[in-house]
């Protein structure tokens, strides 16, 4: 029954005929009842049951529109039959009929159908009941409705399965039993090879991945075109393939068997593309890590032994000079001053470090070459690269690149294209008028990278690297996911838009110059504006803050970590979301299911929790978080615990709900292996990975992602507000630095949302407006160009559906806004987003300065970033906090329990504290 006003309402309004009807029952509370029957026939669609008791809402609203008092419903029915009799007319009257055989046999054919795109029983069942409710056939009990729905979802699965079957051929059954037979090692089948994460940076590990598409290819399963309805349904058969053994694999039927190999291949193959493409990014990016070291020894060389190897070389001048006018032996003269050899070095040296022009990195990566002679062509030559028309001449260069194959034996063409190469590539690709081959070939594919990140070039084969078209629509209808809870803003008109900001940017400016005048001008260092700073917090206060939290922590209980988790269990169900990969059902065994997730977020791993829990053996283990923890399943578990921290009395205390901040974790990686460009300066020399968590002003976290240590934290700040599933509806954003730039702006201003970071050296950062900077008064120094409003209206359809496909999560935010980031800065797609991000950063800048309750709540909300981040650090606390999971799934599992644990302590210690 609808048990809220709006379910009510839309669902539950009378018209003239149906008053008309009720008013044929002669008393009072036989009128009740004919409106209440008729109201439960439309919806929920079945029969009022005897003694059912109706929320108050629905029968207050029903015995309104009827005139009764709604305490009439207690005499309703005192006669049986005058409830079947009514029952009877209403049927008669407004042609409701029964579930017979005829209407069953019918909706079993519609079922059938309907099922064959869908992989959720549940919402099987609400489409039947919608389209019984169309029909006016009334809703038979649950186990029948749910037998008619479990009855079609399994033979639909036995049609798509006897269908794919049926495609692939006996040459192709031969080549996919050879994936679970035959082994790559001794104890490994080629199908757990093709599905082992990659190795560490390097040309043999790209070339492994290329070894595993080629073997993925020769199956021939991309010949079998199942039918777009199909898609669900093996992405899910995918999904299960992904986790079954070969010997589990070889065990079932064999429909069920081929077929669920020809759903894996296909996601294993997006997936080693992805990697692929991954992996020779990062090699390019070794390569110019490479040559910049280089460079920075030779600079270094040259400064530290320069004066030396001058005075050395000025003394050989000398003695040479004085030799050759007194016409005694020049050889002897100078082997006294030095050794040959050591003259010979130093003339190397000094010939390095004069080179024409000034040094830059690409004179140093002539030697990172032989990598890519290596690898580089067989790269290209593995996949079908489309792009838009810019990319032409790159598009030829691939194809000139594939020809050669890496033999030097075969000469560049003579009109070998130069367009793809950029302006800083010139001097080293064409000297002396002919063309650097290895130059040539290196800016090539320097430039398949960048064009790769930036979305100008794609594969089709791959997930990420798809065109940008292709990512901002979903593939079919069945794949579109709930949409945010981020409600649309009002359309606007480019036009509109402009006029808005343009009165709103200059308004600001001008009160902000007119407040400037007559102030200290120590506001001003140079040509930048100083931020005044807020005063110190009272060391009193802070005392005295600490005391507090020292008593009311010191009432909390003492209690081990299981128990926290076995009781917040206990208290939400959490664990019931952990869905299995085929059936849905729950975890059997809920000390299992905790085991594995303490192992993970503890970073205790599994073969250890097994040694020391005697909970399970370690396969138990495994098989549990196999079949059990996945992305989907740890969001959902999230979002339950969100909810259940919002509603704590003692969480509405910190914040009103409606706020969040983001920020990144970094954990060291430990164990064997190549850091694979994981180094951040910033965290010292040894590689690292960063967990990037979005929490609630209220402590509840809301989404957590792993990204490399070098990876910017900017693109990743919106997928926790457009990603979580909690009933949390955030209005504001705060982040540090890690998460600024002029495209985030632009989106979460384009998304209806409040972007409030801490900007550093914001001092340094330029203003911008649609007027020129000379109306700005003393602000005028401060301005960089001025802001172009036709390449906003020229692009504002495109952003405008960009920024709907992120609302409606037809693609994560990150991955739109890493390829937008990546674009050149001509890009004008790009660009003009970006100038939209410039209107919104200045008008925030303004604030910053004119509004010191702003910079307090900032700071505050970030601090509570740092407060969750110290929980985390001390509940991942074996190994030092060091990460030996080099796979990227492996991580996202460890940082998903992580975050996981940290909601439920923090759901803990809110319900008790508020006892």
């Amino acid at each position: 029954m609808p048990e809220t006003e709006d379910e009510v309402v839309r669902h539950h309004n009378f018209d003239a005929d149906d008053l008309a009807a009720i008013a044929e029952a002669r008393t009072p509370e036989t009128r009740l009842g004919y409106a209440l029957q008729l109201a439960c026939l439309r919806y929920p669609g079945r029969h009022l049951r005897r003694g059912e008791r109706l929320p108050a809402i629905m029968l207050d609203h029903v015995a309104e529109q009827v005139g009764v008092d709604a305490a009439a419903i207690t005499s309703f029915a005192r006669r049986t039959q005058t409830r079947y009799e009514q029952l009877a007319a209403i049927k008669r009257r407004f042609g409701f009929t029964d579930l017979t055989r005829p209407a069953r046999r019918e909706l079993e054919g519609w079922l059938a159908d309907e099922a064959i795109a869908l992989t959720d029983g549940k919402l099987l069942i609400e489409r039947l009941l919608n389209r019984m409710r169309q029909h006016r056939i009334i809703v038979a009990g649950v186990t029948v409705v749910e037998r008619m729905a479990g009855e079609a979802m399994h033979a639909a699965d036995t049609r798509v399965t006897g269908d794919v079957y049926a495609m692939i051929s006996e040459e192709q059954r031969a080549a996919l039993d050879m994936l679970l037979s035959e082994k790559t090692h001794v104890q490994q089948s080629r199908l757990s090879w093709l599905r082992g994460p990659p190795a560490r940076v390097g040309g043999r590990s790209l070339l492994e991945i290329l070894d595993k598409i080629d073997l993925l290819r020769a199956t021939g399963y991309a010949r079998i075109e199942a039918p777009a309805s199909y898609h669900a349904r093996l992405a899910l058969m995918a999904r299960e393939g992904a986790r079954h053994t070969a010997q589990a694999l070889q065990q079932m039927g064999s429909a069920r068997r081929y077929t669920t190999l020809v759903a894996t291949l296909r996601e294993l193959e997006a997936t080693l593309t992805d990697a692929a493409i991954a992996m020779f990014g990062a090699l390019v990016g070794r390569a110019n890590l490479n040559a910049r070291k280089r460079l920075e020894e030779t600079i270094a060389v040259a400064d530290e032994q320069g004066r030396e190897r001058l005075t050395r070389i000025a003394a050989v001048l000398e003695a040479l000079t004085s030799a050759a006018r007194s016409g005694a032996d020049i050889a002897t003269a100078v082997a006294v001053v030095a050794d040959l050899d050591v003259i010979a070095a130093d003339a190397v040296l000094i010939r390095r470090t004069v080179r024409p022009g000034r040094p830059d990195v690409l004179g140093e990566l002539a030697s990172e070459y032989r990598v890519f002679k290596q690898v580089g062509d067989r790269f290209l030559r593995s996949f079908t690269f489309e792009g838009r028309a810019a990319t032409a001449a790159l598009r030829t260069a691939i194809a000139v690149l594939v020809d050669l194959a890496g033999d030097w034996r075969k000469a560049l063409p003579t009109d070998v294209p130069l367009g793809h190469i950029e302006l800083r590539w010139h001097r080293h690709v064409v000297t002396g008028g002919k063309i650097d081959r290895t130059y040539w070939e290196l800016a090539t594919y320097f430039a398949v990278s960048g064009a790769l990140t930036s979305g100008d070039l794609w594969v089709p084969t791959s997930r990420v690297h798809r065109s940008l078209e292709d990512l901002v629509t979903p593939p079919s209808p069945a794949s579109i996911v709930a949409p945010s809870t981020i409600a649309a803003l009002p359309t606007l008109s480019a036009d509109e838009w402009l006029a808005k900001k343009a009165v709103e940017l200059d308004g600001a400016l001008l009160a902000t110059a007119r407040g400037l005048l007559g102030k200290d001008p120590l506001l001003f260092a140079g040509d930048k504006l100083r931020f005044p700073k807020g005063p110190k917090a009272d060391d009193g206060d802070e005392e005295s803050g600490r005391a507090l939290g020292a008593r009311m922590y010191g009432s909390l209980p003492t209690i081990r970590i299981t128990d926290v988790l076995s009781q917040v269990a206990r208290w939400t169900g959490f664990v019931d979301h952990f869905g299995h990969v085929s059936s849905g059902l729950p975890p059997s065994d809920e000390r299992t299911f905790l085991a594995v997730l303490i192992a993970e977020a503890t970073n205790l791993g599994l073969t250890r929790m097994a040694d020391i829990c005697g909970v399970a053996p370690r396969r138990a283990l495994l098989r549990m978080q196999t079949w059990h923890m996945r992305e989907d399943t740890f969001r959902a578990a999230l979002a339950c615990l969100t909810d259940a921290i919002h509603a704590e009395p003692v969480a509405a205390w910190f914040g009103e709900g409606w706020r969040a901040s983001a920020d990144g974790q970094h954990f060291y990686l430990g164990g064997p292996g190549d850091g694979g460009g994981s180094v951040n300066a910033h965290y010292g020399r040894d590689p690292i990975v960063k967990i990037y968590t979005t929490i609630t002003d209220r402590y509840a976290p809301l989404h957590q992602t792993v990204i490399a240590g070098t990876a910017g934290e900017a693109i990743h700040a919106l997928d926790g507000i457009l990603g979580h599933e909690s009933g949390a509806s955030i209005e504001a954003l705060h982040t540090d630095g890690g998460g600024v730039s002029d495209i985030v702006f632009a989106t979460m201003h384009l998304l209806g949302l409040n972007f409030e970071p801490r900007i550093p050296r914001l001092s340094d950062r330029r203003l911008y407006a649609f007027e020129p900077r000379a109306r700005y008064g003393r602000l005028a120094p401060l301005f960089g160009h001025r802001l172009n409003a036709a390449l906003i209206r020229e692009h504002w359809d495109d952003i405008s559906l960009l920024i709907e496909a992120m609302r409606n999560r037809t693609v994560t935010p990150s991955l739109i806004l890493r390829k937008l980031s990546a674009f050149r800065q001509q890009n004008a797609l790009a660009a003009a987003l970006r100038e939209i991000g410039r209107v919104e950063r200045t008008l925030f800048t303004l604030r910053w300065f004119e509004d010191p309750a702003l910079r307090r709540q900032v700071t505050a909300e970030l601090n509570k970033g740092e407060a969750r981040n110290t929980l985390a650090r001390a509940v991942a606390f074996h190994r030092l906090g060091r990460f030996r999971d080099r796979g990227h799934e492996n991580q996202q599992t460890r940082a998903a329990a992580l975050n996981l644990v940290t909601a439920a302590i923090i759901l803990f210690n809110c319900r008790y504290l508020g006892v």
